[in-house]
């Protein structure tokens, strides 16, 4: 006698495979293939590098030069250690005599040669070639501002009325880590836009990374500006605050060059377990612009054969694809956050350029 068990098993081997969509003919959507797909400009993409390396040595030039200096804290990275070399140089204010020519800024190429040197061998030519650009023009456009354009700070955040041996209010030195900050964070992300770095401790955890792979650049990176923020502790040590702004100053980069980077490209990730995979994948393409990835699942409870739809679909479009989710009570879908898209994603504009 054959037990229930046994002729549950005899049933699922007679099973046949699961098959997409059985006995239809193969739909073809109003969105083409490859619709979007555009051959590369080299030309556009080697301009776009120079105005990217260029706007991110400027950025950062103007930051620290009407942010940083003027208000006198150690940002991370090679920044940090012109910052203190013009503290004990100049004093407590880092301010220069307009009767001198003020060389610190050539540190910014200075430091960074040991550092590219064995980043050639290690990292891509490109990311070095065009660090090395960004810190030369950083170094050259820095040169200019503290000795010809503006060497008295006349449009920084440090108030001009001060009196001798008056320091800066702490609300301006605070203003002043939040924006120069902010300020800095738009260079960084200009410079890995174009495979390139600010330099400093981004070469270092470059470097790092690449050896350890599993360890992040961002822990790398910190990692060497602690090292920083722990020698400016001994060069400041009349009075730790500047440690402590720096502090902040590194936090509101790295949230800026976050959100240039990843923020404008946040997405949700729709899966959804249904029945009317063909109706379903139909409105996410037509109506949303979006394809839809398909592969076979089966109901646990009674062992009966559905589809998998995977969807990626921006975050203003989420109340339209809950409207597609609900005309189909029986399905069951569940949502995730992406935090970067690459590749094809929206073929929406390319579909109404298409209809005209």
């Amino acid at each position: 006698m054959i037990n229930d068990n046994e002729e549950k098993k005899e049933e699922a081997v007679g099973k046949p495979e699961y098959e997409f969509f059985p006995e239809k003919e193969i739909v073809k959507y109003s969105v083409a293939k490859d619709d979007w797909v555009v051959p590369e400009n080299k030309k556009k993409k080697t301009l776009s590098s120079i105005i990217l390396v260029f706007l991110a040595a400027a950025f950062y030039a103007v930051g620290f030069h009407y942010f940083v200096d003027p208000c006198n804290f150690a940002p991370g990275g090679i920044g940090g250690i012109v910052a203190m070399a013009k503290h004990l140089l100049y004093g407590a204010e880092a301010a220069t005599p307009t009767s001198d020519v003020d060389y610190s800024s050539l540190l910014f190429v200075l430091c960074n040669i040991p550092l590219l040197i064995p980043a050639y061998k290690i990292l891509s030519k490109e990311f070095v070639v065009k660090t090395a650009a960004v810190a030369v023009i950083m170094a050259v456009i820095m040169f200019v501002l503290d000795n010809f354009i503006d060497p008295d700070k006349v449009f920084s955040i440090k108030p001009q009325n001060l009196a001798d041996g008056e320091k800066i209010d702490m609300g301006t030195r605070l203003l002043s880590a939040i924006i120069g900050g902010a300020v800095c964070g738009l260079s960084l992300a200009c410079a890995l836009k174009t495979n390139a770095s600010t330099g400093g401790a981004d070469i270092v955890g470059a470097m790092i990374q690449k050896k350890n792979p599993h360890k992040s650049v961002a822990s790398m990176i910190f990692a060497v500006n602690g090292v920083i923020f722990a020698i400016s502790f001994f060069v400041y040590k009349e009075n730790t605050l500047p440690v402590f702004l720096s502090l902040i100053y590194t936090f509101t980069t790295t949230k800026t060059c976050d959100y240039i980077m990843y923020g404008t490209k946040n997405a949700l990730k729709f899966e959804v377990i249904t029945e009317h995979a063909e109706e379903i994948s139909k409105d996410i393409i037509e109506k949303l612009g979006h394809g839809v990835t398909v592969t076979p699942a089966e109901g646990m409870f009674e062992h009966r054969n559905k589809v998998l739809l995977i969807c990626v679909i921006k975050p203003r479009q989420t109340v339209q694809f809950q409207e597609i989710i609900n005309r189909y009570p029986e399905t069951f879908a569940y949502v995730g956050t992406v935090s970067e898209v690459i590749g094809k994603f929206n073929s929406e504009g390319r579909k109404e350029k298409k209809k005209k």
